[in-house]
C-alpha cells in the first residue's frame, strides 16, 4: 500500500504528528505532517513523512496527535474513516452563561417553573452576545441543537408556547428576582431616570400615544423607569403607559425601594424633568424624611429665581469656571456651567425668540389691517403667544384699541446670554454629609442610567421595537432586557482594561464589546468521527482569547467538558 492510501497511527512504529516549518516569501509557515521514526543502517535516528495533514481541520489533527501520544492497542485507520463532522460556537455562550451564574441570575431564575428557565436564559444570552437578537421562534428552533441546551442540561421538552409564556412567568416573579439580585449600595445613593420605546402594533393596553424620546413618529409607546446604584448597576425596572408623565413615577419608585429592598435611608438622584418643584415639596414633607434628593432646576425655574430680588440665585453669581453654592430656605443650590451646552442654549434661545417674534408680527399685521381692533381681543391673542416659550422678558409691548407695537429688548437678551450653558443643581443634603463638588458629581452620574438605556435600546440589547401584545408579556420582556443589561454591565466592568478609551483618540484595545464577543465566538467545539466513534475537542485558544477569558473569570477545562457532555473517543486519552 502507498502512503497516500491511509492516514494511520501506530504506536509501536513510533508515529507522531509533527509540525514542520517551511519558508515562503520572507515568511515562515508551519504545516502538520504524520511522520514515523526509525534508525538507518548506521543506527542513526531518522524520520519519514507518511502524510501531509494540512487538508484536515485543526480538530482532526489534534485528535490524531492525542491518539498517537496516548493511545493503546493502536492500529491502522483508513483516511476515509476519519470524518470531520462539524464545529459549533461555544466560547461566547459559555462565557455569558458563566457570568449569569456568577452574578446569581441562574440561581434566581430557579423560582420559575422548570420549562420556563431555559427560554429565559437563552433569551438573555442571545441579547448579550448576538448583535441582532433572534425572535422567540428562531431561538426555539435552534435550541435543540445548540450548545446552550447542553450547558443547561435540560431534559424536559418545551414547546414554542412555553417560550412565550416564560416572559409572563418572569414578570410574575420580578419582585422576588430583583430582591434576590439586589446589592446594597454602601453610599445609599440611587439613580433614577426614564425613557420610552415604541411598539409594533396597537393591541397592548400599555401602548398609548405620548412623548416619544426616540423620535419615532406614528408609533405608540411605553414609558420605562429604571433604578440603579451609584455606579450604574441596574436594580429595578418598571413599565408605565406611554401617556405617563415623568414626575408621576418618582414617588412610586421611592416607595418600591423602601418596601421591596428594605431601604430606610437614601439619596435619590433624578433629572429635572422628574423631580419638579412639586415633587421637591412632597419629598420635604415628614413622610419622606428618610429621603434626600439631588436634582436640577428646570430652566424656567432658574430664570424665575434669577428675576426674584429676594432669591440668592442671581446672574452675577454664575461662574463659567468654578462651582458656586448658595442656600435658601433649607435647600442648597449649586450653580454650574457646561461649556458643551453653551452653543446649544444660545441656538435654542435665538430660535424661540424668532418664533415668538413671528407671532407678534402676525398680531401687528392683523391690527394694522383692521382685523383686530378691540383691546381685549388683542390682549388675548398677545398673551396666548408672548410667553408660550418663556420669552416675554425679552420683549417690550404696547397695545390699545386698534393699536399694537413691540420691540426686542436687546440689552436684556445680552444680559441673559450669560446663562448659556448654565444650570443649577439643588439638594437638601446636609453640608457635613456631602460637599458642593460631590453633589454636582452625583447629579452628573445620571449618565450611568442614560448609558443603560442606550445599551438596552441601541447598542447592545435591542429592546425595541416591542412586538408583544399582552401587558405581562411586555413587562416580562423589558425585565428580561434589564437582566441582559446587568450581564453587559458586569462584562464591561471586568473587561475595563480592553474597553477603556484613550481620552485623545477615543480608541480602545478591544475596539468594542461586539468585537470582543466575536473573538470569543471563535472558541468552538469540534467534532470528528474515527471509524465508528465520535470525538469532540475544544479548539485551541489564541493568546487574545485566553486574556479575554481570564478578564471575564471564565475557565474552560475538564469540568467544562463534563458540564457540556463532550464525547470522547474510547481509544484516545484526553490531554
Amino acid at each position: 500500500m502507498t502512503n497516500r492510501d491511509y492516514v494511520i497511527y501506530i504506536v509501536d512504529m513510533k508515529m507522531r504528528v509533527q509540525y514542520i516549518k517551511k519558508p515562503y516569501k520572507d515568511k515562515v509557515y508551519s504545516y502538520p505532517f504524520l511522520v514515523s521514526s526509525y534508525r538507518d543502517e548506521n543506527g542513526k535516528p531518522q524520520k519519514k513523512i507518511i502524510e501531509k495533514l494540512s487538508h484536515l481541520p485543526e480538530h482532526a489533527v489534534e485528535a490524531l496527535r492525542l491518539a498517537l501520544r496516548h493511545g493503546e492497542n493502536s492500529h491502522l485507520v483508513s483516511a476515509d474513516s476519519i470524518v470531520y463532522n462539524n464545529s459549533i460556537p461555544f466560547g461566547d455562550v459559555w462565557s455569558a452563561w458563566t457570568l449569569l451564574n456568577q452574578i446569581g441570575i441562574i440561581k434566581s431564575l430557579k423560582i420559575l417553573p422548570d420549562k420556563h428557565q431555559s427560554p429565559i436564559i437563552a433569551s438573555i444570552i442571545d441579547r448579550v452576545v448576538n448583535p441582532k437578537p433572534d425572535s422567540k421562534r428562531a431561538l426555539f428552533d435552534a435550541f435543540e441543537s445548540s450548545v446552550l441546551k447542553r450547558i443547561v442540561n435540560q431534559e424536559d421538552t418545551t414547546c414554542l408556547t412555553d417560550w412565550y409564556k416564560a416572559l409572563d412567568s418572569l414578570y410574575h416573579h420580578q419582585m422576588t428576582i430583583q430582591k434576590d439580585l439586589f446589592c446594597s449600595d454602601t453610599a445609599m445613593i440611587y439613580l433614577y431616570d426614564i425613557t420610552s420605546t415604541y411598539f409594533e402594533g396597537s393591541c397592548c393596553p400599555l401602548s398609548t400615544w405620548g412623548y416619544d424620546r426616540d423620535g419615532k413618529k406614528g408609533k405608540m409607546i411605553i414609558v420605562i423607569g429604571m433604578m440603579t446604584d451609584s455606579k450604574g448597576r441596574p436594580l429595578a425596572i418598571r413599565v408605565f403607559k406611554g401617556s405617563t408623565s415623568d414626575q408621576t413615577t418618582v414617588l412610586d419608585q421611592i416607595k418600591e425601594l423602601k418596601e421591596e429592598f428594605g431601604i430606610h435611608e437614601m439619596v435619590f438622584v433624578g433629572d429635572r424633568g422628574m423631580i419638579t418643584s412639586k415633587r421637591i415639596s412632597e419629598l420635604e414633607e415628614d413622610e419622606y424624611s428618610w429621603v434626600k434628593y439631588i436634582t436640577a432646576l428646570k430652566r424656567k425655574d432658574m430664570m424665575d429665581f434669577v428675576e426674584e430680588d429676594t432669591h440668592p440665585i442671581q446672574l452675577s453669581l454664575f461662574d463659567h469656571k468654578n462651582l458656586v453654592e448658595v442656600s435658601h430656605e433649607g435647600r442648597r443650590y449649586v450653580l454650574c456651567h457646561n461649556p458643551l451646552r453653551k452653543a446649544e442654549d444660545q441656538e435654542t434661545r435665538l430660535r424661540l425668540l424668532s418664533k415668538t417674534e413671528e407671532k407678534l408680527h402676525s398680531i401687528a399685521n392683523n391690527v394694522q389691517a383692521g382685523r383686530l381692533k378691540k383691546k381685549d381681543k388683542i390682549a388675548r391673542r398677545l398673551y396666548r403667544w408672548i410667553n408660550k416659550w418663556n420669552m416675554e422678558r425679552f420683549f417690550s409691548v404696547k397695545y390699545d384699541e386698534g393699536f399694537f407695537e413691540f420691540s426686542r429688548k436687546q440689552e436684556e437678551v445680552k444680559r441673559y446670554s450669560v446663562l448659556d450653558g448654565c444650570y443649577v443643581v439643588t439638594s437638601n443634603i446636609e453640608e457635613q454629609k456631602m460637599t458642593t463638588s460631590e453633589i454636582h458629581q452625583k447629579y452628573k452620574d445620571l449618565k450611568y442610567v442614560e448609558n443603560a438605556f442606550r445599551s438596552m435600546k441601541v447598542s447592545d440589547i435591542n429592546l425595541r421595537p416591542v412586538r408583544h401584545w399582552s401587558t405581562t408579556r411586555v413587562k416580562g420582556h423589558v425585565f428580561m432586557c434589564m437582566l441582559a443589561y446587568l450581564v453587559i454591565w458586569e462584562t464591561r466592568k471586568r473587561l475595563a482594561p480592553l474597553l477603556e478609551r484613550d481620552p485623545d483618540t477615543r480608541e480602545c484595545e478591544g475596539k468594542s464589546l461586539f468585537e470582543i464577543w466575536k473573538k470569543v465566538h471563535g472558541i468552538t467545539i469540534g467534532s470528528i468521527r474515527i471509524e465508528e466513534h465520535d470525538y469532540e475537542q475544544f479548539s485551541s485558544r489564541t493568546s487574545e482569547q485566553k486574556r479575554i477569558l481570564k478578564l471575564l473569570r471564565v475557565t474552560i477545562n475538564n469540568k467544562t467538558r463534563e458540564k457540556v457532555g463532550m464525547k470522547k473517543h474510547p481509544k484516545i486519552a484526553q490531554s
